[in-house]
Formats: structure tokens, C-alpha cells, sequence
């Protein structure tokens, strides 16, 4: 290499080190840390009623006697938020619509609760979840802070099996927006899974992106991934939620538990 190029490709480095974010001081990490659990625990006290479209692609995968059988669902389903609970209604299954009531309603998404119930669980100082700092990242060309948790088993998620229901401790990551402290990414995994299981791994990666309601823009979920791993086949939902509105009180709704 000559002079000149290693001249270049110190400046270069030099340039690209400078560049780098250094890491916050611990009470910077503090700080950010009380301001993102305040906004986490208020999140649903500054939502209004609304309802928003939640379509999910749900991708199911067993065998059964060494074949593998796939079939794919797409369920369209009305999901509202009133009085900080969820109420769920499904509309159409593969483009059809669904019956009002039977079978074709319980055809939902696995999961409950992406709203607000992760995030209470994480920041609820009575659950006992463990949190430190991680990082700081870029997520959607935005500056973020990165926050590691880990939820107990006796706050954990809960996994229904065919004969029995468990609880699991989970561990992931809560991103938040560095300037406003909004939570804008949670990613989860089921950890210490019996053995016996009919699961091996669960996880869930759920985003929350701002949307409009009755003219005011809230943080509101946009998309989620959520996955189970079995001993016979897995399950993956990917859902989007869209066309977010103002809550209509002549709907026709039922009210669901909010267990995950």
C-alpha cells in the first residue's frame, strides 16, 4: 500500500470511529430507563377508545405419520380498544365472511394483549422482571434505546397445551425511542420450556408505529410476528393492523379475557 493510501484509510478510519455513538453514562441509562417504564405504565391511560383492522396470516405446519402438512389462514378480524381492554371480532376468514358466532370466532390470533399487557408486564415493578441497559441502536432510521428484560415464571407466558397449560419465563428486548422515550419495538422468547413440552420455542416480535385517530397521532401496534415451535409442526401469526379509527359504541362487540 502507498503512503498516500494509508494516508486515506487512517483518515478514513479516524472519520468512521468519530462517528460512532458512544455509550450513554449510567445515569443517562438511569434516567432513560425511569422515563421509558413512566411512559410503558401510563400507555394506555392516554389512549382513546378506537378500533383499527387486524389481519393475520396465520401459517400452520404439522406431521403427521412422516408427512408434512401445511396450510395457510388469512383471518381478518375487528379488534377494539374500550375501557383499557381488547375486543376481538372476526370478519373473514380466507376472504369469506366469518359466522357471527361458533366455531369461525375462534379463529383469532393466538395471542392477547399486545396493546398494553407486554408492556405492563415488563415495567410493572410488582412482576419482578430484571432490566438493564443493552445498546444504543438505529430502528427505522431513528436513534433508540435498547433495554434487555427478563419476566419470572410466575409473571410469564402462558402456553396452551393439548392437556394442560404452562407457564414460562420470557427475555427480550424493549426498544424506545430516544427522544420521546415511546416504546417502538418489543422483541420476546420463551425461555426454560419443560422438557415434556408439547413447545420447544415461542417468541413474539411486536412494533408499535405512530397512526391517527380522530385527527390526534398516537403510538399504536403496526405489525407483530409471533411463532411456536412444537414437537409436531409450528405455528407462525403475522399480522398488520391498520385502518385505525375512533370506537363506535352501537358495535357489536364481546368482551375477551386479556390473558396472553
Amino acid at each position: 500500500m502507498t503512503r498516500t493510501a494509508t494516508s486515506f484509510a487512517v483518515l478514513f478510519l479516524a472519520g468512521f470511529a468519530s462517528a460512532q455513538i458512544a455509550p450513554p453514562s449510567a445515569a443517562e441509562q438511569a434516567t432513560a430507563l425511569n422515563a421509558i417504564r413512566e411512559y410503558a405504565l401510563s400507555y394506555t391511560r392516554g389512549l382513546p377508545n378506537y378500533t383499527c383492522t387486524q389481519t393475520t396470516r396465520q401459517n400452520i405446519q404439522r406431521e403427521t405419520f412422516g408427512r408434512v402438512q401445511s396450510t395457510t389462514t388469512v383471518i381478518e378480524e375487528q379488534l377494539s380498544f374500550v375501557d383499557n381492554r381488547e375486543i376481538r371480532k372476526v370478519a373473514k376468514i380466507n376472504g369469506y365472511p366469518a359466522a357471527a358466532e361458533g366455531p369461525d370466532q375462534l379463529m383469532g390470533t393466538l395471542s392477547r394483549g399486545e396493546f398494553a399487557n407486554f408492556l405492563d408486564i415488563i415495567f410493572e415493578p410488582d412482576t419482578g422482571a430484571h432490566l438493564k441497559w443493552d445498546r444504543l441502536a438505529t430502528l427505522n432510521r431513528r436513534r433508540v434505546y435498547v433495554f434487555a428484560f427478563r419476566v419470572p415464571q410466575s409473571k410469564g407466558y402462558s402456553l396452551a397445551e393439548s392437556k394442560r397449560r404452562i407457564q414460562v419465563p420470557f427475555e427480550g428486548f424493549v426498544y424506545a425511542d430516544y427522544e420521546t422515550k415511546a416504546v417502538v419495538r418489543i422483541e420476546m422468547k420463551c425461555v426454560d420450556i419443560p422438557r415434556d413440552s408439547e413447545y420447544t420455542n415461542a417468541g413474539l416480535t411486536l412494533d408499535y408505529k405512530p397512526a391517527k385517530v380522530a385527527g390526534r397521532e398516537f403510538i399504536l401496534p403496526a405489525h407483530y410476528l409471533l411463532h411456536f415451535q412444537m414437537v409436531t409442526g409450528f405455528v407462525t401469526n403475522d399480522a398488520e393492523y391498520t385502518n385505525y379509527r375512533r370506537f363506535s359504541a352501537d358495535a357489536t362487540v364481546k368482551f375477551e379475557d386479556e390473558a396472553q
